[in-house]
This record gives C-alpha cells, sequence and structure tokens, in this order.
C-alpha cells in the first residue's frame, strides 16, 4: 500500500485566492436534525432519522422536492435512530445501521411501505455507506454491536440486495468512524474518528477486493459529510472546523479548500444534483438542541470553481 502526503492548495495566508462557493438558503426543514441519512431519487431529497431539537431521535422520513423548493413528511414509520445509514436502489431506501437497532428498514417509494431485510449482526453507528452494482458496501463505525462503550470499528462488508445477505470483506487499515463514497470502482474512505479526527484517506478497489491506497491529508476531519460530484468527492462540515469545506480530487489526488457562506455545522447531511451542492440540518453544538432546520444549495460546476480557482 501506498503512502502519501496531500498539501491543502490554499494557505490560511493566501485565503484570497481561495475557491469561492456561494450559498443561498432554501425552504427550512419541518424541524432541526442532525446526523440524519439522505439519498436522492428523481428530484427528491429523502431525508431520514437522525437527534431532533427536543432530543428525541427522528423516526420519519422527510422529503424535499428541488424543483418546488418545498419540504413535506414522506413517511413517519421508522425505527427511531442516529447515524444511520441509507442507499437507494430500484426505487427504494434501505435504511441500516446507527445508533438505536440493527435492522435493516425497506422503504418502497412506490407504496409507501416498510419492509424488513436482513439484519446487520456486526452493525455500528457512524459508519460509512455507498452502493455500487447492487451491492452496498458499509464500513467502520462505533459501538459495534450496539456496545454501550465506544469500541471503533474497522469491519468492513456489503449488502447483497438481490439475496437480501451480509458479507464480509477485508478489513480497513484502521478502526474508525467513517464516510465515504465511490468513484470509478474505487471506495474513498475519508476522515473519521477514533479518538482523534483522522487525516486519512484509504482508497479500497472493488475490481481486486484490495486497499491500494492511502493518502494523509494536512488536517483532521470528523463529523462531516461527503457528496459526489464526477471525480470530485466534497467534504462538508466537520465537529472541530464546522466551516470546513473542500474537495478530494481522485484523479489528482489533491485536496482543494474552499471559503464560503456556509451556515457552519456538524453531523449535516449533503447531496449532489445537476452540478450543484445541496447541504442539510445538522447541528452546532454537542446539545441535540442545537440541530438546524437549514438547507443550502451552492453551484458546483466546473465553470464557477474555474473562474475563481487557485
Amino acid at each position: 500500500m501506498k503512502t502519501k502526503l496531500l498539501f491543502l492548495l490554499l494557505l490560511s495566508s493566501l485565503s484570497i485566492h481561495a475557491q469561492t462557493l456561494h450559498f443561498k438558503n432554501l425552504a427550512n426543514m419541518s424541524a432541526g436534525r442532525g446526523a440524519t441519512a439522505s439519498v436522492i431519487v428523481n428530484d427528491d431529497i429523502y431525508v431520514s432519522n437522525g437527534y431532533q431539537e427536543k432530543a428525541s431521535d427522528a423516526k420519519y422520513v422527510e422529503k424535499y422536492n428541488m424543483t418546488n423548493n418545498s419540504w413535506s413528511i414522506f413517511n413517519s414509520t421508522l425505527l427511531p435512530k442516529r447515524f444511520a445509514n441509507s442507499e437507494t436502489y430500484d426505487n427504494k431506501i434501505y435504511i441500516f445501521n446507527g445508533w438505536g437497532n440493527s435492522h435493516l428498514e425497506i422503504v418502497d417509494l412506490a407504496s409507501n411501505t416498510i419492509t424488513k431485510g436482513t439484519v446487520n449482526r456486526s452493525y455500528t453507528g457512524n459508519s460509512g455507506s455507498a452502493i455500487h452494482n447492487g451491492r452496498i458496501y458499509v464500513f467502520g463505525g462505533s459501538g459495534l454491536n450496539g456496545a454501550a462503550t465506544t469500541v471503533f470499528s474497522n469491519k468492513f462488508q456489503y449488502y447483497d440486495i438481490a439475496s437480501d445477505t451480509w458479507n464480509p470483506l477485508p478489513n480497513m487499515p484502521t478502526a474508525r468512524e467513517a464516510k465515504g463514497k465511490i468513484v470509478n470502482d474505487k471506495l474513498y474512505v475519508i476522515g473519521g474518528f477514533n479518538g482523534t479526527p483522522s487525516r486519512l484517506i484509504n482508497v479500497y478497489d472493488l475490481n481486486t477486493n484490495r486497499w491500494i491506497d492511502k493518502y494523509t491529508m494536512p488536517v483532521g476531519i470528523s463529523g462531516h459529510a461527503l457528496a459526489v460530484s464526477g471525480h470530485k468527492i466534497f467534504i462538508v462540515g466537520g465537529f472541530n472546523n464546522q466551516s470546513f469545506l473542500a474537495y478530494f480530487d481522485t484523479t489528482t489526488h489533491k485536496l482543494h479548500q474552499l471559503s464560503s457562506n456556509m451556515i457552519p455545522r456538524r453531523h449535516a447531511a449533503a447531496e449532489v444534483y445537476n452540478n450543484k451542492l445541496y447541504i442539510i440540518g445538522g447541528s452546532t453544538t454537542s446539545l441535540t438542541s442545537s440541530a438546524i432546520k437549514s438547507i443550502q444549495v451552492a453551484d458546483i460546476s466546473e465553470s464557477v470553481l474555474s473562474a475563481n480557482g487557485n
């Protein structure tokens, strides 16, 4: 495995030259929520679970229509939990893991009904997930098997949608809470937490089933959200640096930090649609009462980034 050091293209003394994203505010969610999971299906963003302003764990799916800039409650019968995962496939949303329970819930968007899939016996909260060719890849996390104390996981597995089975894969090189995305048949696990915010980017090749690369970022990041646009993976918010905004270029293996007017937040959700980056919810402190309703959007098209780039 190769180890490489990434250098930020932005230094604080040169911040005037940073690429800048300009966010605009959209219609708020019905309530502030953090540690949610999200997916995009057609013109809608579906946000599920998480903790709410009043400290209770949410058990509903709220739908944001990007065309109409409007929210509506889609389903309110989920099992309550926070720091869960969701992925979408064939007009269904798969919701799993999280701190609260180990069940896999499958929301059929056509009928608005929920069925149960096979329980993940190695479930965690605050793990990463990504979907590729009918398989949902799940990695890292904490509170392994519902442990009462914090146990960081290095487990890596996939859920096969067709057979409704969980299957093991080679463990992650480093146990931690994690987020990751798949680009060009490679899984990029970026940052996370295992006592301190992680500086690591671990790369797994889905074709060879091997961990192949490791990059080290100049800063550790945890409590963040990820979203993919082409060959770029956007990194949004963070536990210690709530204004953190950057993208990792999977072709050049460089990290580009961005400046913006984004409302600072941690444990938010992020999605990309039609060259726009959407940032949803999150919180501003460790208190659930700090959960925010805000959703913001910024243009991330190549012309915008290159026009004011480094």
